[in-house]
């Protein structure tokens, strides 16, 4: 098959799998009113993948490596700088061609790729066929892929093991000689429900008392004793809304839970090998923190947008004080933008695969999380209050109204009243909202925490060499 259009993907969704959204079953995700937003965000990445544009389609269309049949690009395990560089190409004009993120190929191939790593590593030969296969078969089928990487983890004071419930954490309960079965939970899953396959990695290392917490496999989300439970969402357009002509584009998170749910060996990535726990969890969080700081440039981008054409609106633009906050929100994207392009550009190479540079990775993660709220914080600022209090769409519509707010809402005279509306509305969205509340968390979490970062980064950075080379200078070793 190679490359799926969009009904085929949609179809493959109704396949009798456990959904539920504020307590109700939903029985077809596609026709639901929050939950058919996120299967046509995601069924957008099928629509690029069948663009009539070929500069489009030749950015989400390669060639198999040995057939030569067209695959998902997100299906080309990356061998070097221009795979890597690349994949951050896709992620961003995703964002910008149809508005959104369609999640998921990219995060299953993270987990994906950190398992051909490690397998490498501890030199198992089955689990490198089974991770080969398993990629032939997304190639082949062209599957959307969620990640299921966070654990509920209960107690965090407490280790797996010691935990009052031992499925806090997602372990195996039995193996027999046709596969494992698996009980627990991970939660923050984004793109869960609407995924074809569940590919699962350990959150964290596992101690040698802890080895059947150290597991990784995939699974058809279909699959018996599978239960998702979604996070709710905002829904279509309202009529109340300034809007552009476009989808709302919104993905949506769930907790998955397996109960007693049948792994076939063959399906397996890592079993019991508590040794190289940790490694394949650093090894996943690497390759994510590197789509993480993909997709957020452009995100970032249309929010300095904002600030800009706000300060505009309001005649505020030739202000000192604002031209420096507008300098200050610069220096966040392009900082992130220039980290971004450093992780891709200096990768490490485990074997033949490429992983991006772990440390920039990590400390472009740490830079758009740490500072987000204070580049929230200048847009707002930038805006003003109008973002909290604006009349909407249905008011300035109301002919009883409409002149009040045509004459008393207008801003710089070069500028519409509409024009001004629609543009704070659009600002609203990403710094006065549900929504933006909501990316307020996830930038912060999302793709491991800032602590989980700086561990990383020490991890990473070459203390030893500062010190060799202060040494040196205090004359205390030999220059």
């Amino acid at each position: 098959m190679g490359i799926r259009t969009v009904e085929e993907y949609k179809e493959s969704l109704r396949d009798g799998r456990r959904v539920y959204i504020r307590g109700e079953k939903v029985e077809d995700i596609t026709k639901h009113r929050i939950l058919g937003i996120t299967c046509d965000t995601i069924a957008a990445g099928y629509e690029l993948t069948a663009s009539k544009d070929p500069e489009v389609r030749d950015l989400f269309v390669a060639p198999h490596p040995e057939t030569g049949e067209p695959i998902n690009r997100y299906f080309i395990t990356p061998g070097s700088k221009k795979d890597l560089a690349d994949r951050t190409r896709m992620i961003q004009h995703s964002i910008q061609l149809i508005g959104g993120l369609p999640f998921g190929k990219d995060i299953g191939t993270d987990c994906l790729n950190a398992a051909f790593v490690v397998a490498g590593q501890m030199g198992k030969k089955q689990y490198q066929d089974n991770a080969k296969k398993f990629l032939e078969h997304l190639r082949k089928n062209d599957l959307h892929t969620c990640g299921a990487v966070t654990c509920v983890k209960g107690d965090r004071s407490k280790e797996p093991s010691k935990q009052k419930h031992p499925d806090y954490y997602l372990h195996v309960v039995d193996k027999n000689k046709e596969g494992i079965i698996v009980k627990g939970a991970k939660i923050h899953i984004t793109s869960a429900p609407a995924a074809n396959e569940i590919l699962v990695v350990p959150t964290r290392q596992m101690r040698e008392n802890e080895a059947d917490y150290a597991v990784s496999f995939a699974i058809p989300a279909n699959t018996q004793g599978v239960t998702f439970i979604c996070r709710s969402g905002r829904g279509a357009w309202s009529d109340h809304e300034f809007h552009a002509d476009r989808p709302v584009r919104e993905l949506t998170e769930a907790m998955i839970v397996f109960d007693n749910v049948f792994v076939p060996w063959e399906r397996v990535f890592m079993c019991g090998e508590w040794q190289f726990s940790m490694l394949l969890a650093y090894t996943f969080a690497t390759f994510h923190r590197f789509t993480a700081i993909s997709y957020k440039v452009p995100a970032v981008e249309v929010m300095a947008g904002c600030a800009v054409a706000m300060a505009k609106y309001n005649g505020l633009e030739r202000v000192g004080h604002i031209r420096d906050k507008l300098a200050d929100i610069a220096a966040y994207v392009e900082t992130l933008r220039a980290l971004a392009n450093a992780a891709a550009n200096d990768p490490v190479m485990h074997g033949n695969i490429a992983v991006p540079n772990p440390l920039i990775a990590n400390m472009a993660k740490l830079h758009f999380a740490s500072k987000y709220h204070n580049f929230v914080e200048l847009i707002q600022d930038i805006s003003g209050g109008i973002v909290a209090t604006s009349p909407d769409k249905k008011d300035l519509e109301n002919p009883d109204i409409h002149d009040y707010l045509e004459h008393y809402l207008g801003g710089a005279e070069k500028y519409s009243t509409l024009d001004r509306l629609k543009m704070v509305h659009e600002t609203m969205r990403h710094i006065c909202s549900h929504e933006s509340a909501f990316h307020e968390v996830t930038t912060v979490h999302a793709e491991g925490s800032m602590a989980a970062q700086k561990m990383m980064i020490y991890a990473e950075s070459p203390l030893k060499r500062y010190e060799t080379l202060a040494m040196a200078a205090a004359g205390i070793t030999p220059q």
